[in-house]
């Protein structure tokens, strides 16, 4: 019943088949027809006076206000894989910020304690210990299949239509970020998300609704295996590194404040502010940069140094990714999100980031650690220098 409902919610949003099963949504009448539409002129007209800029800045203050160790770059870089990534997976070691960045971007967004933002926790290794690992893992794998039905159930509402809303499967077992994210989940070419459910033909596969946003957590000290092709393909990867928890007075002092409400249209910013279409993420950074520096943009000579030690080379698919990912990175006003004052810094330093977060994993059972080391120190270097620049 919960996916009837839910693909009918879908396909009303979508312009689909509008008579197949009966949506949620009811139309009940407004005694004061004129306000709802007076309040939505002054919300738009906000919105406009407003941009992504200041959500932002909004959101980086936030989660800084939090007290935990993570770097602007680190946060920027999150965020715009949100826009570009059809999931984004943040692997580290346990304890170095991964749920908290996904939950306090969540809460600074959509504000804390309602349905917008779900958790779903992994089975966690007990599975394996009990000998029937394929059949517990099996239940939590269904279990939780339903929460995040129920999120995605509610954000097709057409009444949500405006609303983000932000789901965080935490510290994943490799087995179950294949089932979520290969086989549940289904990116085609054109980059729609789809739920992959048995007995429904491809075309009628229940549609992910646009203004859904995935994070996945990985806990990489003792895993052993790594992940697939298929999920590698289409997820934003972004590895943490030296942040260390909070103490138990500072986290206690943290949760107990007070949440505050998010400013109103902040939502609407963000789910307008992403591109996904190849075509015009090039047509933004032409505009941006011009034809000439986007088409002698590489890596920069200490990173291309590395690689060369490394032999990595980089694919088509990878230059193609990266270059909707460098459009997410400036505004729908030209200015860089990373470095706002200068657009050619922001580019590079969006470009170098993603291909060293990619080659970071790539080397992850490699025997040259100190060219693991090297680019990880690049990478720290990155994320001072830019730190620094937007401070100034």
């Amino acid at each position: 019943m919960i996916i009837q409902n839910f693909r009918s919610s879908v396909d009303d949003e979508v312009g689909g088949q509008a008579d197949a099963g009966r949506g949620k949504l009811a139309l009940v009448s407004n005694d004061r027809p004129f306000m709802p539409l007076a309040r939505m002129a002054c919300r738009d007209t906000r919105s406009s006076m407003i941009g992504e800029q200041h959500l932002l800045n909004y959101l980086l203050l936030a989660i800084e206000s939090s007290n935990y160790p993570l770097s602007r770059a680190l946060m920027v870089n999150y965020y715009v894989s949100l826009k570009t990534n059809p999931f984004v997976i943040l692997t580290g070691a346990a304890g170095q910020g991964k749920t908290e960045l996904a939950r306090l971007f969540a809460e600074a967004l959509v504000g804390a304690g309602g349905t917008q933002y779900t958790l779903i926790p992994s089975a966690g290794v007990w599975p394996d210990a009990t000998g029937q690992d394929r059949y517990y893992r099996s239940l939590q794998e269904q279990f939780c299949s339903w929460r995040f039905l129920d999120l995605l159930q509610e954000a097709a509402e057409p009444s949500n239509a405006g609303k983000a809303y932000l789901v965080c499967f935490d510290a994943l077992h490799p087995d179950e970020i294949e089932y979520y994210f290969a086989t549940l989940l289904q990116i085609t070419p054109t980059g729609e998300k789809r739920l992959n459910f048995p007995g429904f033909p491809a075309d009628n596969q229940p549609i992910v609704p646009p203004n859904v946003y995935i994070t996945a957590t990985v806990n990489t000290a003792g895993q052993k295996d790594n992940l697939s092709r298929n999920v590698l393909r289409n997820a934003g990867l972004i590895e943490f590194r030296a942040a260390q928890p909070l103490d138990a007075p500072t986290r206690r002092e943290t949760e107990l404040r007070p949440a505050i409400p998010p400013p109103v249209g902040y939502q609407r910013i963000w789910l307008g502010a992403a591109l996904h279409d190849l075509t015009l993420a090039r047509r933004r950074l032409v505009a941006i940069l011009g034809d000439d520096y986007l088409g002698r943009l590489r890596c920069s000579p200490e990173l291309s140094r590395l690689l060369w030690r490394g032999g990595l080379a980089l694919t088509s698919q990878t230059l193609q990714d990266l270059t909707t990912y460098i459009a997410n990175s400036f505004d729908e006003r030209g200015q860089g999100l990373f470095e706002p004052y200068n657009s050619e810094r922001n580019a590079q330093i969006a470009f170098d980031a993603q291909v060293v977060q990619r080659v970071l994993w790539r080397l992850r059972e490699s025997t040259d650690g100190d060219l693991r080391r090297d680019l990880a120190l690049f990478l720290d270097t990155i994320a001072t220098t830019s730190t620094q620049q937007a401070v100034a």
